[in-house]
């Protein structure tokens, strides 16, 4: 349409250009055109945008739907599984509202436990949400039945419904996709991992190495040594920094080896008699060899103490090679059980027991945690292997010497908490409500029991100032508490 045209150049250049004639403009508009040039107070810019309105508007209404015969028409198939109550619905809304996550995922668990789906007016929104939280995605693709696969085919966002295989992930995938299918391998099958890696590692970038060797971090074990070993000629100062971290964590590879050479050089036990030999003395002794191979040095023991340590430079050493090699070495070395081994190490080297106990956590050398569970030092790493009454039992030891750093790790547990416990915690949280807030209630509401409802009403931090902020907190808590309490009872859990 030149008419059109005519308003874009003029738009561009200025209404000092030629206008078009009336033979330019469509027949429909030429008498709306003539009156606007009739006018005589107008001038021509304020002219300009009168034709260009009428102008558009005719290019408008001038328009008409694109028409396909036989488009075809897509529907879904059927549902083969019950929908949820209306009841159970209305309370997915309301926890919607809320954005609490952890509180989406307990009602989806529930409903894919009881074989149900959504509802589908709902579907849009849990697959909004499923779409930025990737850990909902499996519930969301359960729960949301044919009708949500459907959906999934008209809206690109919710392409996850399609299932990839991990050997796909692996040789297509992007480079976050495929370490999420390599570490998802090492976890079921570290071997059939390891050789994927092996075929794939020359054609891999450096950086690329170094991430894909994170992976095996998990179970990584005496079949990877190895391997490992053979990749000390890496040229990526990355790649050589993980292989490090790696050997450290394997008993019996050569950097173990060298620093348990060390240690039986380093450290004795001595027993001799005394009081006419009726009693025997038993005392640690420590003293680094003349010579140490440098190559200890370049693994990344530290060869100073700095200032503020308690420890000279010497017992620094060893208080580093203590905690880097397997607890079972000291069986041998003392020729004792594990008990006896820490009991040594308590009443004869105090200083050197905590560099035993990180090496307890090191090597999850789980039969030796039971010795540490009494002593001061806070071993975070034992925590997934004691059962949850001991978990708790164990955190509570340090909420008075350290009530932060108790809660960080509280709020890592996967069950749910006692209500002891979860009152135990929330009114250290009072404490802290700027940390402990909202956002904070809405990504951990899993651990709190609901049981619990009446004895939250009461609880108040120590320094009142803090009460109206805490207050705000408190009040959202109960809130997720009922709708976590109406989830359950919805599904009769």
């Amino acid at each position: 349409m030149k008419a059109w045209e005519y308003v874009i150049n003029t738009a561009m250049l200025g209404t000092d250009k030629q206008i078009p004639s009336p033979a330019d403009l469509p027949e429909e508009i030429t008498g709306v055109a003539a009156l606007i040039d009739a006018s005589e107070t107008a001038d021509k810019e304020v002219k300009f945008l009168q034709k260009a309105a009428a102008i558009y508007n005719y290019r408008q209404c001038g328009f008409t739907p694109l028409e396909q015969k036989e488009l075809p028409v897509h529907t879904a198939s059927p549902e083969t599984s019950p929908y949820c109550t209306e009841a159970a619905s209305a309370i997915l809304s309301d926890i919607l509202n809320e954005e609490p996550t952890a509180l989406l995922g307990l009602w989806l668990s529930h409903c894919h436990q009881t074989g149900k789906i959504l509802l589908p007016d709902v579907l849009p929104a849990v697959l909004d949400v499923a779409l930025k939280d990737k850990s909902l995605q499996p519930l969301a693709v359960a729960c949301c039945g044919n009708r949500g696969l459907w959906l999934s085919g008209l809206n690109p966002s919710w392409d996850y419904f399609s299932t990839v295989s991990d050997k796909e992930l692996w040789q297509t995938g992007k480079p976050d996709e495929r370490a999420g299918a390599l570490e998802k391998l090492r976890t079921t099958d570290p071997d059939m991992a390891r050789e994927w890696l092996q075929q794939t590692w020359p054609q891999e970038t450096a950086a690329s190495k170094a991430d894909l060797l994170k992976t095996f971090r998990v179970n990584a074990g005496a079949a990877d040594q190895d391997w490992l070993e053979s990749l000390w000629s890496e040229k990526g100062q990355k790649v050589k920094e993980e292989v490090v971290y790696l050997l450290k964590r394997i008993p019996g590879s050569s950097i173990i080896k060298l620093y348990e050479g060390v240690l039986r050089e380093a450290v004795m036990l001595k027993k001799e008699k005394a009081l006419l030999g009726m009693m025997t003395k038993v005392s640690i002794q420590f003293k680094l060899p003349s010579r140490i191979d440098e190559a200890i040095f370049k693994s990344g023991i530290e060869k100073l103490s700095g200032q503020k340590s308690p420890f000279s430079d010497e017992e620094f050493i060893i208080y580093q090679l203590i905690e880097s090699v397997p607890p079972a070495f000291w069986e041998q070395r003392f020729e004792a059980a594990p008990a006896q081994v820490v009991q040594y190490f308590e009443k004869y080297a105090p200083a050197m027991t905590g560099a035993l106990g990180m090496a307890v956590s090191r090597f999850k050398a789980a039969s030796w945690m039971p010795y540490f569970l009494h002593l001061d030092g806070f071993y975070v790493d034992f925590i997934d292997f004691l059962n949850p009454p001991e978990q708790e039992k164990y955190l509570l030891r340090f909420f008075k010497p350290d009530p932060r750093n108790a809660i960080h790790y509280a709020l890592q547990l996967k069950q749910e908490w006692s209500a002891d416990f979860a009152i135990t915690v929330l009114r250290e949280m009072a404490n802290y409500p700027y940390e402990y807030n909202r956002a904070s209630f809405n990504k951990h509401i899993r651990l709190i029991p609901v049981t619990i409802i009446n004895q939250v009403k009461a609880i108040e931090p120590k320094d009142l100032n803090l009460l109206n902020t805490w207050a705000k907190n408190r009040d959202h808590l109960l809130k997720l508490l009922r709708l976590k309490q109406q989830t359950l009872n919805a599904f009769n859990a």
